[in-house]
Protein backbone atom coordinates (compact mmCIF):
# COMPACT_ATOMS: atom_id res chain seq x y z
CA UNK A 1 0.00 0.00 0.00
CA UNK A 2 1.56 3.31 -1.11
CA UNK A 3 0.89 6.73 0.36
CA UNK A 4 1.30 9.87 -1.71
CA UNK A 5 3.21 12.66 -0.01
CA UNK A 6 1.20 15.82 0.65
CA UNK A 7 1.95 18.85 -1.51
CA UNK A 8 4.10 21.45 0.31
CA UNK A 9 2.30 24.65 1.21
CA UNK A 10 5.08 26.73 -0.37
CA UNK A 11 7.98 25.55 -2.50
CA UNK A 12 10.81 27.81 -3.68
CA UNK A 13 13.22 26.56 -6.34
CA UNK A 14 16.36 28.36 -7.46
CA UNK A 15 15.02 31.81 -6.58
CA UNK A 16 17.17 34.74 -7.67
CA UNK A 17 16.36 38.39 -7.14
CA UNK A 18 18.25 41.56 -8.10
CA UNK A 19 17.78 45.21 -7.33
CA UNK A 20 19.54 46.80 -10.29
CA UNK A 21 23.03 45.33 -10.38
CA UNK A 22 22.85 44.07 -6.77
CA UNK A 23 22.04 40.38 -6.33
CA UNK A 24 19.97 40.18 -3.13
CA UNK A 25 18.83 36.55 -3.35
CA UNK A 26 20.93 33.80 -4.89
CA UNK A 27 19.64 30.34 -5.76
CA UNK A 28 17.22 30.04 -2.84
CA UNK A 29 15.69 26.58 -2.36
CA UNK A 30 13.17 26.24 0.47
CA UNK A 31 10.18 24.02 1.16
CA UNK A 32 7.49 25.01 3.65
CA UNK A 33 5.43 21.99 4.65
CA UNK A 34 1.79 22.45 5.54
CA UNK A 35 1.18 23.10 9.23
CA UNK A 36 4.79 24.07 9.97
CA UNK A 37 6.11 27.30 11.49
CA UNK A 38 9.32 28.35 9.72
CA UNK A 39 11.31 31.28 11.11
CA UNK A 40 13.81 33.23 9.00
CA UNK A 41 16.69 34.77 10.96
CA UNK A 42 19.83 36.59 9.93
CA UNK A 43 21.53 39.99 9.96
CA UNK A 44 19.89 43.06 8.47
CA UNK A 45 20.30 43.09 4.71
CA UNK A 46 20.56 39.31 4.44
CA UNK A 47 17.48 39.05 2.19
CA UNK A 48 14.91 37.77 4.68
CA UNK A 49 12.22 40.36 3.98
CA UNK A 50 12.88 40.29 0.23
CA UNK A 51 12.40 36.52 0.26
CA UNK A 52 9.15 36.89 2.17
CA UNK A 53 7.88 39.53 -0.26
CA UNK A 54 8.78 37.31 -3.21
CA UNK A 55 6.68 34.53 -1.66
CA UNK A 56 3.65 36.82 -1.95
CA UNK A 57 4.83 38.29 -5.28
CA UNK A 58 5.05 41.76 -3.81
CA UNK A 59 8.54 41.62 -5.33
CA UNK A 60 9.13 40.20 -8.79
CA UNK A 61 12.12 37.93 -9.28
CA UNK A 62 14.44 37.14 -12.15
CA UNK A 63 15.24 33.46 -11.62
CA UNK A 64 13.55 30.40 -10.25
CA UNK A 65 9.97 29.70 -9.30
CA UNK A 66 7.60 29.80 -6.35
CA UNK A 67 4.81 27.24 -6.02
CA UNK A 68 1.82 27.73 -3.72
CA UNK A 69 0.11 24.40 -3.12
CA UNK A 70 1.89 23.07 -6.17
CA UNK A 71 0.78 25.91 -8.48
CA UNK A 72 3.18 28.60 -9.75
CA UNK A 73 2.88 32.16 -8.47
CA UNK A 74 3.87 35.12 -10.64
CA UNK A 75 5.23 33.31 -13.65
CA UNK A 76 4.37 30.22 -15.66
CA UNK A 77 5.84 28.54 -18.73
CA UNK A 78 4.25 29.62 -22.00
CA UNK A 79 3.61 27.43 -25.07
CA UNK A 80 7.21 28.00 -26.16
CA UNK A 81 8.53 26.91 -22.77
CA UNK A 82 9.71 30.41 -21.84
CA UNK A 83 8.74 32.00 -18.54
CA UNK A 84 5.88 34.49 -18.79
CA UNK A 85 4.23 36.69 -16.19
CA UNK A 86 0.80 35.41 -15.24
CA UNK A 87 -2.33 37.55 -15.76
CA UNK A 88 -3.03 39.90 -12.85
CA UNK A 89 -6.25 38.06 -12.00
CA UNK A 90 -4.33 34.79 -11.63
CA UNK A 91 -1.65 36.46 -9.52
CA UNK A 92 -4.30 37.99 -7.26
CA UNK A 93 -6.03 34.62 -6.87
CA UNK A 94 -2.83 32.89 -5.81
CA UNK A 95 -1.73 35.79 -3.60
CA UNK A 96 -5.06 35.68 -1.74
CA UNK A 97 -4.07 32.25 -0.42
CA UNK A 98 -1.31 33.89 1.63
CA UNK A 99 -2.04 36.26 4.50
CA UNK A 100 0.68 38.82 5.17
CA UNK A 101 1.28 41.00 8.21
CA UNK A 102 3.80 43.82 7.98
CA UNK A 103 5.82 45.97 10.39
CA UNK A 104 3.29 48.77 9.92
CA UNK A 105 -0.31 47.95 10.73
CA UNK A 106 -1.90 49.54 7.62
CA UNK A 107 -5.35 49.70 9.22
CA UNK A 108 -8.00 51.98 7.73
CA UNK A 109 -8.12 54.90 10.20
CA UNK A 110 -11.72 55.83 9.31
CA UNK A 111 -13.06 52.32 10.02
CA UNK A 112 -13.61 50.69 13.38
CA UNK A 113 -11.96 47.40 14.26
CA UNK A 114 -14.85 45.23 13.12
CA UNK A 115 -15.03 46.99 9.74
CA UNK A 116 -11.26 46.73 9.26
CA UNK A 117 -11.46 42.94 9.61
CA UNK A 118 -14.58 42.43 7.47
CA UNK A 119 -13.93 44.77 4.54
CA UNK A 120 -11.63 42.47 2.53
CA UNK A 121 -13.68 39.24 2.79
CA UNK A 122 -16.81 41.16 1.75
CA UNK A 123 -15.32 43.21 -1.08
CA UNK A 124 -12.69 40.82 -2.44
CA UNK A 125 -14.12 37.37 -1.76
CA UNK A 126 -17.81 38.26 -1.87
CA UNK A 127 -18.52 36.85 1.60
CA UNK A 128 -21.92 37.84 2.99
CA UNK A 129 -21.56 40.65 5.53
CA UNK A 130 -23.23 38.71 8.34
CA UNK A 131 -20.91 35.74 7.79
CA UNK A 132 -17.87 38.03 7.59
CA UNK A 133 -18.83 39.79 10.82
CA UNK A 134 -19.36 36.49 12.64
CA UNK A 135 -15.91 35.30 11.57
CA UNK A 136 -14.38 38.67 12.50
CA UNK A 137 -15.85 38.50 16.00
CA UNK A 138 -14.43 35.01 16.46
CA UNK A 139 -11.00 36.07 15.23
CA UNK A 140 -10.91 39.22 17.33
CA UNK A 141 -11.82 37.17 20.39
CA UNK A 142 -9.00 34.79 19.46
CA UNK A 143 -6.46 37.64 19.49
CA UNK A 144 -7.85 39.05 22.72
CA UNK A 145 -9.77 42.02 21.30
CA UNK A 146 -13.40 40.99 21.68
CA UNK A 147 -14.06 44.21 23.60
CA UNK A 148 -12.59 46.50 20.89
CA UNK A 149 -14.99 45.90 17.99
CA UNK A 150 -16.22 49.50 17.87
CA UNK A 151 -12.85 51.14 18.60
CA UNK A 152 -10.93 52.99 15.90
CA UNK A 153 -7.22 52.41 15.24
CA UNK A 154 -6.21 55.71 16.86
CA UNK A 155 -7.78 54.50 20.11
CA UNK A 156 -5.62 51.35 20.21
CA UNK A 157 -2.07 50.68 21.30
CA UNK A 158 0.47 49.53 18.75
CA UNK A 159 0.22 45.96 20.02
CA UNK A 160 -3.55 46.02 19.73
CA UNK A 161 -3.37 47.42 16.20
CA UNK A 162 -0.96 44.68 15.18
CA UNK A 163 -3.31 42.04 16.60
CA UNK A 164 -6.14 43.56 14.55
CA UNK A 165 -3.87 43.30 11.48
CA UNK A 166 -3.33 39.60 12.23
CA UNK A 167 -7.08 39.03 12.60
CA UNK A 168 -7.67 40.90 9.33
CA UNK A 169 -5.23 38.63 7.48
CA UNK A 170 -6.80 35.50 9.00
CA UNK A 171 -10.26 36.68 7.92
CA UNK A 172 -9.29 35.91 4.32
CA UNK A 173 -8.91 32.24 5.35
CA UNK A 174 -5.36 31.95 3.96
CA UNK A 175 -3.53 28.68 3.49
CA UNK A 176 -0.42 30.21 5.05
CA UNK A 177 0.56 33.33 6.98
CA UNK A 178 3.64 35.48 6.33
CA UNK A 179 4.94 37.75 9.10
CA UNK A 180 7.53 40.45 8.37
CA UNK A 181 9.16 41.76 11.58
CA UNK A 182 5.72 42.38 13.05
CA UNK A 183 7.05 43.41 16.48
CA UNK A 184 9.90 45.66 15.35
CA UNK A 185 7.84 48.87 15.48
CA UNK A 186 6.36 48.12 18.91
CA UNK A 187 7.43 49.37 22.31
CA UNK A 188 9.15 46.53 24.21
CA UNK A 189 6.27 46.11 26.66
CA UNK A 190 3.85 45.46 23.78
CA UNK A 191 5.92 42.84 21.96
CA UNK A 192 4.79 39.97 24.19
CA UNK A 193 1.10 40.29 23.42
CA UNK A 194 1.70 39.98 19.67
CA UNK A 195 4.13 37.08 20.05
CA UNK A 196 1.54 35.31 22.23
CA UNK A 197 -0.96 35.42 19.36
CA UNK A 198 1.65 34.05 16.95
CA UNK A 199 2.51 31.22 19.36
CA UNK A 200 -1.18 30.36 19.53
CA UNK A 201 -1.37 30.26 15.72
CA UNK A 202 1.68 27.99 15.56
CA UNK A 203 0.13 25.61 18.08
CA UNK A 204 -3.10 25.55 16.07
CA UNK A 205 -1.26 24.19 13.03
CA UNK A 206 -1.32 27.29 10.85
CA UNK A 207 1.39 27.27 8.19
CA UNK A 208 3.60 30.25 8.99
CA UNK A 209 6.74 31.91 7.64
CA UNK A 210 8.11 34.46 10.08
CA UNK A 211 10.92 37.00 9.70
CA UNK A 212 12.02 38.09 13.17
CA UNK A 213 14.90 39.21 15.36
CA UNK A 214 13.19 37.71 18.41
CA UNK A 215 15.55 34.79 18.93
CA UNK A 216 13.85 33.46 22.07
CA UNK A 217 10.54 33.35 20.19
CA UNK A 218 12.19 31.58 17.25
CA UNK A 219 13.59 28.90 19.52
CA UNK A 220 10.27 28.37 21.29
CA UNK A 221 7.74 28.57 18.45
CA UNK A 222 9.50 27.40 15.27
CA UNK A 223 9.39 23.94 13.77
CA UNK A 224 12.29 24.94 11.52
CA UNK A 225 14.74 27.84 11.60
CA UNK A 226 16.37 29.19 8.43
CA UNK A 227 19.51 31.30 8.80
CA UNK A 228 20.24 33.69 5.92
CA UNK A 229 23.28 35.80 5.17
CA UNK A 230 24.32 37.64 2.03
CA UNK A 231 21.26 36.59 0.08
CA UNK A 232 21.88 32.89 0.71
CA UNK A 233 20.44 30.24 3.00
CA UNK A 234 23.46 29.30 5.10
CA UNK A 235 21.93 26.80 7.50
CA UNK A 236 18.55 25.26 8.28
CA UNK A 237 17.34 22.94 10.99
CA UNK A 238 15.19 22.52 14.07
CA UNK A 239 15.61 25.20 16.76
CA UNK A 240 17.60 22.92 19.07
CA UNK A 241 20.22 22.37 16.39
CA UNK A 242 20.36 25.94 15.07
CA UNK A 243 20.67 27.52 18.50
CA UNK A 244 22.36 24.69 20.36
CA UNK A 245 24.78 23.21 17.80
CA UNK A 246 25.23 25.65 14.89
CA UNK A 247 27.40 24.07 12.21
CA UNK A 248 28.78 27.13 10.42
CA UNK A 249 31.07 29.85 11.74
CA UNK A 250 28.76 32.47 10.18
CA UNK A 251 25.79 31.32 12.26
CA UNK A 252 27.93 30.97 15.38
CA UNK A 253 29.12 34.56 14.95
CA UNK A 254 25.58 35.81 14.39
CA UNK A 255 24.24 34.10 17.51
CA UNK A 256 27.00 35.48 19.71
CA UNK A 257 25.43 38.92 19.26
CA UNK A 258 22.17 37.66 20.79
CA UNK A 259 23.46 35.56 23.69
CA UNK A 260 23.36 38.34 26.24
CA UNK A 261 19.82 38.91 27.48
CA UNK A 262 18.35 35.81 25.84
CA UNK A 263 18.13 32.23 27.00
CA UNK A 264 19.38 30.57 23.83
Amino acid sequence: MSSERAQPAIEIRGLGKRFGSVQVLQGIDLTIEEGRAVVLIGPSGSGKTTLLRCMNFLEEFEEGEILIGGEPLGYAAGPDGRRRRQPEREIARRRAELGMVFQSYNLFPHMNVLANVTVAPVRIKGVARREAEELARDLLARVGLADKLEAFPAQLSGGQQQRVAIARALAMRPKAMLFDEVTSALDPELVGEVLAVMRQLARSGMTMVIVTHEMAFAREAADEVVFMSGGNIVETGPPAQIFGSPRTERLQSFLRHFREGYKL
